[in-house]
């Protein structure tokens, strides 16, 4: 009779930890690559749409490693956006065993606005270590802005001119 209930205990709780270690769903918010370690110059596994859905596997500084359909690498933190509302299945349950002790129902969906992104700063290491890179810096470049569409763009967005003081004129 103990052994019924010790494997009854058993099953829920390791019910419980599979629950505890599901991978949380997330969703691309731009374009991105699949990168094979967690850095930006390492070899680039596949290219994931916007809105691509992923799973979140682990996090480490300012990468998230994902699972991506069957493949699995690292994209920047900051191009994934979390599942902010928590559904109810239709069944009230989570589909597992904890859903017959009442542990996996949700009573209503709840929406959260919390993010939150942990990326440390740069160390005298990373200082150390660094080395140009010229064809980051001409791809940095591209991205930037013209004088005539830059007030293009103002003047469509019916955008003010405001006058700011240069930080070291002193005012």
């Amino acid at each position: 009779m103990p052994t019924r209930y010790l494997v009854l205990l058993l099953v829920a709780g390791l019910s419980l930890i599979g629950d505890a270690f599901a991978l949380e769903p997330a969703s691309t918010n731009r374009a991105t690559e699949l990168k094979e370690r967690p850095a930006a110059d390492s070899r680039t596994l596949a290219s994931l749409a916007s809105d691509s859905a992923v799973k979140v596997v682990a996090r480490q500084g300012a990468w998230t490693q994902v699972e991506a359909g069957a493949q699995r690498g690292w994209v920047r933190a900051f191009h994934l956006r979390f599942q902010s509302t928590v559904e109810a299945s239709s069944s009230g349950g989570s589909g597992s065993i904890t859903s017959i002790f009442g542990f996996g129902t949700k009573e209503a969906p709840r929406t959260s606005k919390v993010a939150t992104l942990g990326i440390r700063g740069l160390t005298p290491e990373d200082f150390k270590n660094a080395s140009p890179d010229p064809a980051a810096l001409r791809k940095m470049q591209s991205y930037r802005a013209d004088r005539a569409g830059a007030e293009r763009f103002a003047r469509e967005a019916r955008l003010a001119p405001v006058t700011v003081a240069y930080v070291g004129s002193g005012s």
